[in-house]
């Protein structure tokens, strides 16, 4: 079976930036391990519309134990990154409203869950008249319904597993049911880049930059697409993108670090290859890459300790090969 690429290893979890990580609050000792787990918590008036933005939820282990903080985003949404599957609850904490929670059974299939808050005033305290002119969540976090919603699931949960035709089959569901789902048409792009469909891919991707200029993810696949199509001067662009709006992303550090160095730039690439080394040190390419780099540095032994490394992950790899032949052509000149 074919390897998932670094950019889907990264994406398939589909990470949004968390408002906490466990590293800052502490792993829940109930939490099973795994760090890509995500829970996204919708938190609505009655009326249906959006909550205010700094309402406070509490994410805490099913049972006891640590917990994480968030306050809504002006979606009304919060964003938990826990330390894995498990049974969660998450609560409203907020003065001038009664406490309310729901439980969350985040599986180890998909590692990903949603969930809906409704916020009830506490009569007891005097609020404001009532939240109108308060900013309402976006059409597209409103309007997705929960078809469409579970077919985006279904197509994720493929994608992570690498069923690339079953991926592409429920996120084109996905989007029938709902045209307007920038998340989907991302995964989709996604998924048509494993498969090498560049012009799909890059038809999908740049639909989900349209429906929404923030989205991170789309701007990074897209980077990907265009290298892989060897339109470096627009993978640039792209990139330089998604990674201003997530600028901690190991996997759009990897494909800038490949678009200077296909550009001729490889003093530009070389602290994006070595972010990406040092968050992703599982993945082989990264460390040939570096490698490359620091031979351009005429760090011998340095480069020489990559290519160990890119031999330890993929001894039967695409490059293999070749990095075996620099290897010797290095320890020659090392010991010589």
């Amino acid at each position: 079976m074919k390897r998932l690429s670094p950019f889907l290893v990264y994406l398939a979890f589909f990470l949004l930036r968390p408002s906490l990580s466990w590293s800052q609050a502490g792993m829940p000792s109930g939490a099973r391990s795994g760090g890509n787990a995500e829970i996204i918590v919708q938190v609505r008036h009655p009326d249906g519309t959006a909550a205010p933005t700094g309402i406070h939820l509490r994410l805490e282990i099913a049972g006891g134990g640590s917990f994480l903080d968030c306050t809504t985003e002006g979606s009304g949404r919060c964003r938990f990154v826990p330390g894995g599957a498990g049974r969660y609850v998450a609560r409203v904490k907020q003065f001038g409203y009664k406490e309310t929670s729901v439980e969350i059974d985040l599986a180890d299939s998909l590692l990903q869950a949603y969930a809906t808050l409704e916020l009830k005033p506490d009569n007891g305290t005097v609020l404001p008249d009532s939240h109108q002119g308060i900013p309402s969540v976006s059409a597209v976090d409103l309007a997705v319904p929960e078809k469409a919603r579970a077919e985006f699931q279904k197509g994720q949960a493929a994608l992570k597993e690498n069923k690339l035709e079953e991926s592409v089959f429920h996120l084109r569901k996905a989007i029938k049911f709902y045209e307007a789902f920038p998340q989907a048409y991302t995964l989709l792009g996604a998924a048509y880049l494993e498969q090498e469909n560049w012009k799909e891919a890059e038809v999908a991707l740049q639909r989900a930059t349209r429906l929404d200029d923030k989205a991170s993810d789309a701007y990074l696949a897209l980077g990907a697409v265009f290298n892989e199509t060897k339109q470096y001067p627009q993978a640039e662009t792209v990139l330089l993108r998604g990674l201003a709006l997530k600028p901690g992303a190991p996997a759009g550090h990897y494909e800038l670090a490949k678009t200077y160095w296909f550009l001729g730039r490889w003093q530009e690439a070389a602290p994006h290859a070595r972010k990406a080394v040092s968050s992703m040190p599982d993945v082989a390419s990264a460390h040939a890459l570096l490698g490359n780099i620091l031979l351009r540095e005429e760090d011998a032994q340095g480069a020489l300790d990559e290519y160990h490394e890119y031999l330890r992950l993929e001894p039967f790899g695409s490059m293999a090969p070749a990095v075996r032949q620099v290897v010797e052509k290095l320890e020659k000149a090392l010991h010589s």
